[in-house]
């Protein structure tokens, strides 16, 4: 019975208000999305440094230039 009591007594302690469930669930989305933002802002800022640092856009640059002019000529022969 003792046990019961004390379960209890827990359940009532922890369990909130809706409230406060609603403010940490909007603390907890602003902070999770605040995070992404900057998660992925700092991932494309590292893409783009190494990127840069090994000359790959003009690679890359040459290989959509190709890619557009052959489906440009496969379209006006058609």
């Amino acid at each position: 019975m003792d046990e019961q009591k004390t379960v209890e007594k827990y359940y009532i302690e922890v369990s909130q208000s809706g409230r406060q469930r609603f403010l940490l669930g909007l603390i907890g989305g602003l902070g999770w999305g605040i995070g992404i933002t900057i998660g992925t802002s700092l991932l494309l800022l590292l893409i783009g440094f190494i990127v840069s640092k090994i000359d790959f856009v003009p690679v890359l640059g040459n290989f959509l230039a190709q890619v557009i002019e052959s489906a440009q000529t496969n379209f006006k022969t058609r």
